[in-house]
């Protein structure tokens, strides 16, 4: 029986193989970005949870964009492209300028939103508030993360071009352990405290 309540209370207390991201404010200006520590080991099937909200503005206002990259504003760009497309980083081309990153210099940089219409792509008016739970691997985690590994959120643009930019991506969890989880953690509280409780009287 203990055996049994020990499982319920892991699975109920465990966040499903889930990399939570701290609240926090990543700055178009900045090249390095805020960091933060992964805790517990993640595999590339494991998920990274995250929501970013706002726009980021490059080359003093020539391009805005979302946190996949996908353009706002203006009409046109100073790279020639309109709301509702995105334009690759010069430097690296897998990567939309203006899109949020993941990453560190060792295991290097990741987009964290796909490019797609569910975030904006083909939209005028694309989305200012994006959310996913994506797997490590899918992101570019290929061999996962391991405890104690730190990683920055940044903005992508060209190195050295981060002085003209300004605006800022609000970014979190898009997902919390389900409340549900704390209700079977009570019961199996409640449960173990009742066998105890009988096998002492």
């Amino acid at each position: 029986m203990r055996l049994l309540l020990a499982s319920v209370l892991f699975a109920a207390l465990a966040p499903g193989a889930i990399l939570f991201v701290p609240s926090t404010t990543v700055l178009a200006t900045d090249s390095v970005g805020p960091a933060f520590t992964v805790v517990g080991n993640f595999t590339a099937s494991d998920s990274l949870s995250i929501f970013a909200s706002g726009l980021v503005d490059l080359a003093s206002g020539q391009f805005t964009a979302n946190a996949a990259g996908i353009i706002a504003a203006p009409a046109t760009t100073n790279t020639g492209n309109h709301p509702g497309q995105t334009s690759p980083n010069t430097s690296d081309p897998a990567l939309n300028f203006a899109a949020l990153l993941i990453g560190n210099t060792t295991l290097g940089f990741f987009q964290v939103f796909p490019s797609d219409a569910a975030d904006g792509l083909g939209n005028p008016v694309p989305p200012t508030t994006l959310s996913a739970t994506e797997t490590l691997g899918s992101i570019g985690f290929a061999s996962g993360l391991s405890n104690g590994t730190i990683l920055n959120l940044k903005v992508s643009d060209c190195n050295g071009c981060y002085g003209d930019n300004s605006g800022s991506f609000v970014v979190g969890s898009a997902s919390v352990p389900e409340p549900g989880s704390f209700g079977i953690v009570a019961c199996s509280l409640l449960v173990g405290l009742q066998l105890r409780r009988r096998r002492h009287s």
